[in-house]
């Protein structure tokens, strides 16, 4: 079975998260300037993501947990709808924060070689718009006026240099500027950012009041809402923040003197070794201390997350000199996870952390696809009998969610189970009997009482989840006359370019109409509520159910409901302009989504003011465009694209777009000392080194290290298994490469 294995060397009781494997093993007995070294080295190279992406994480990462569907703001507590989000500080919308300020480190996403702290999201977190334009750039300290969240006190404050947030999150702010800190040392287009005892002035890249953040972190420890949200983003990032998952590293590395712990716990071993659920197995430990002073307790809490350790077991020396406990059978498809807790002397404390992967039970029953449970009739054909189907998760509500294997028609079922509920996304096998579902609200047997009765499993025996996070179906795409049917019964569908032609009636459905036929609208409240206006026309997503005689869609999200249609064509809408060296960049913002076969059209793009080298749209954001250019006589330029299309097809021609750019056109192009063929190429190019031994970087368009390597004089083969935009570094001299 994998094991989790980590240690913890502190001098205090801590509380418990869980990690990857062996994370921070090579940190154990380090302090001060090598445990800073060390915990450097752990977090650096993390993933990068554009900052649209971000937006998806924080969604995630700062959830309420009290309302899964807002998310919560950092300074005022607010809980607000996760997608009413605006980059423009609409008021009662959300913005990102960057805590640790980007003009404090110069970080702004400005060149190619885009900095991982620009849309770092240990950094990131959601704000309202007036708070975020209050805080600005200003240090963290204490004292001030009550700051405005518009016209309503909040219990933060602040003067014109400082900030003081709100009690509840002042260890969260001081963690967050002690991980920037302690990620970014002045790497390879990275900064190097202190946080200093003092205030600062930016464009410096400091921040303070090292002081005062350090007594915030004391005052508010780390709670289950900052530890999950760690969790969250190194699921999408790969990296860590230290000081949430051992509060006490700030500590060993910020003290004049930390001292290294004295006990060690080694030789930690489960037996039986291969956990299965409900088997009771024995955990053994071996105790050590480097001084003369005996053990007074070990101890291990266990539970089946790390948020609810709350199970104690006193741990008794046997024959060998060993500590062990027995811990009662698991439950299948479970995290076992524990830790042990030895106390010597004077209440010094060790301990270790580990994991235990408990396997799910195996299935052996006969899957029945929903198709068949459907049966292709009004009335299913299992109705009464027990079945196990599976399939991805595609709406979830209050008691209830919805299961779907297809894409097709007939491929969606109710289900009504009235206790925990899986996650949209979550691919799961279900067991449970089959009933029909009427409009009078309860079970029943509906050829007899004339309703349009839903397909179910009422109450189910039980619900195993395989996986997470899953795509799901592609929605069918259906006229409004269509839609209302049995055969799309649970089933995922889209409508275009639908008119809301009624107000909703006394159970939350409007009506709207595409001209084929009026179909239903149900604002969930559970899921989602609409704000509809009549002869608003709209492209709808949602589930297809019936419910008291009537047949309907259950909105889920608010990106369910998206204004349409598109009749707008494409047009460019900004610029921003870049220089490495001797090579220019300019990104051009569409209004829209544009259509990538026009980007890659030859000829397609004409530049005045300079040569185009290479026209590319941007990985993650599908309405930019990358330009790179060279032979540059002059910051005036007019860009004219002779044809663009949007992917609702509205075409433009000769779309006309002049600006100006404060490139240095003092830098002169660079007499390379290689060269690189062929380019553009499919994977496969050849450097030749004209003359010594050189070092060769290779950079993608986040800035990530992809290849470094020493290369002698003559002709090398080098291969970039991914397509895309790449930066080529040979000294001190930048070429652009294209990889297809």
């Amino acid at each position: 079975m994998k094991k989790i294995f980590f240690y913890l060397f502190t001098i205090l009781t801590t509380n418990l998260i869980a990690q990857p494997t062996n994370y921070y093993e090579s940190c154990l007995g380090l302090s001060g300037d090598a445990l800073r070294a060390e915990l450097h080295n752990i977090i650096n190279d993390h993933q990068s993501f554009s900052y649209t992406t971000t937006k998806t994480i924080l969604r995630e990462a700062d959830e309420d947990y009290n309302n899964p569907a807002n998310i919560l703001l950092v300074y005022t507590g607010n809980s607000i709808d996760k997608f009413d989000f605006a980059s423009n500080f609409e008021p009662d919308f959300w913005n990102r924060e960057h805590v640790w300020p980007k003009s404090h480190g110069d970080f702004d996403a400005g060149d190619p070689f885009e900095v991982p702290a620009y849309s770092d999201a240990h950094n990131l977190k959601p704000v309202d718009h007036s708070m975020n334009t209050l805080r600005g750039e200003k240090d963290f300290d204490m004292g001030g006026n009550i700051a405005l969240n518009g016209n309503i006190e909040t219990e933060c404050y602040t003067t014109t240099n400082t900030f003081e947030p709100r009690d509840e999150v002042k260890g969260d702010i001081a963690r967050i500027i002690l991980y920037m800190d302690l990620r970014y040392e002045g790497g390879i287009g990275e900064p190097n950012l202190v946080a200093v005892d003092g205030l600062t002035t930016y464009p410096n890249p400091q921040i303070g009041s090292l002081s005062t953040l350090l007594q915030w972190h004391e005052q508010d420890p780390p709670d289950a809402f900052e530890k999950r949200r760690n969790d969250v983003i190194f699921k999408w990032q790969g990296n860590r923040n230290p000081f949430i998952d051992y509060p006490q590293f700030v500590e060993y590395i910020f003290s004049e003197d930390p001292q290294n712990n004295p006990i060690d716990i080694t030789n930690v071993t489960l037996n039986p070794e291969d956990l299965e659920g409900g088997q009771t197995f024995t955990i053994t430990a071996n105790v050590l201390s480097s001084i003369n002073c005996p053990t007074q307790s070990v101890t291990l809490n266990y539970g089946n997350s790390w948020w609810d350790t709350t199970n104690n077991i006193t741990m008794i020396a046997n024959n060998n000199g060993e500590y062990e406990c027995e811990i009662p059978g698991q439950p299948y498809n479970t995290m076992f996870c524990y830790s042990i807790t030895a106390t010597i002397c004077d209440e010094v404390t060790q301990t270790f952390f580990g994991s235990e992967v408990i396997p799910p039970y195996p299935f052996e029953g006969i899957i029945t696809p929903i198709a068949d449970i459907q049966g292709g009739v009004e009335f299913s054909p299992y109705e009464g009998q027990s079945v196990n189907t599976t399939g991805i998760v595609t709406g979830a509500f209050a008691n209830s969610f919805y299961l779907q294997d297809g894409a097709e028609p007939w491929s969606g079922i109710y289900i009504y189970s009235g206790s925990a509920l899986p996650e949209i996304g979550d691919s799961i096998i279900v067991s449970g009997e089959i009933s029909e579902f009427c409009w009078d609200g309860s079970p029943c047997d509906c050829a007899s009482c004339g309703g349009a009765g839903v397909t179910e499993i009422y109450q189910p025996e039980d619900i195993y989840i395989i996986s997470n996070n899953n795509p799901l179906p592609e929605p069918i795409l259906v006229t409004s006359g269509e839609a209302l049917s049995e055969q799309y019964e649970g089933v995922l569908i889209k409508m275009n370019n639908v008119e809301c032609v009624s107000e909703a009636n006394g159970f939350g459905v409007w009506g709207v109409n595409d001209g084929s036929g009026m179909c239903g609208i149900h604002n969930t409240p559970d899921g989602y509520e609409h704000d509809y206006q009549i002869g608003e026309v709209y492209n709808i997503t949602g589930i297809v159910t019936s419910t008291f005689d009537e047949w309907k869609v259950d909105l889920r999200m608010a990106s369910d409901v998206e204004s349409g249609p598109d009749t707008t064509p494409p047009y460019i809408i900004n610029h921003e302009c870049y220089q490495v060296g001797g090579s220019y960049y300019i990104y051009l913002f569409f209004n829209e989504e544009i259509n990538t076969d026009y980007v890659n059209m030859p000829n397609n793009f004409l530049v005045i003011g300079g040569d185009i080298q290479t026209i590319n749209m941007d990985t993650f954001d599908p309405t930019k465009v990358i330009i790179s250019m060279d032979n540059v006589t002059s910051n005036s330029f007019i860009v004219n694209v002779f044809e663009m299309l949007d992917i609702s097809e509205n075409s433009a021609e000769n779309i006309f777009y002049q600006f100006n750019c404060d490139f240095d056109l003092s830098v002169k192009e660079i007499d390379h000392s290689f060269k690189i063929f062929p380019n553009p190429n499919e994977g496969d190019f050849l450097i030749e080194i004209y003359e010594q031994e050189s070092e060769i970087l290779i950079f993608d368009v986040q800035g990530k290290l992809v290849l470094d390597a020493q290369l002698k004089a003559g002709l090398h083969k080098i291969n970039i298994q991914n397509s895309g935009f790449y930066y080529v570094k040979i000294n001190d001299h930048f070429s652009s490469l294209i990889v297809k």
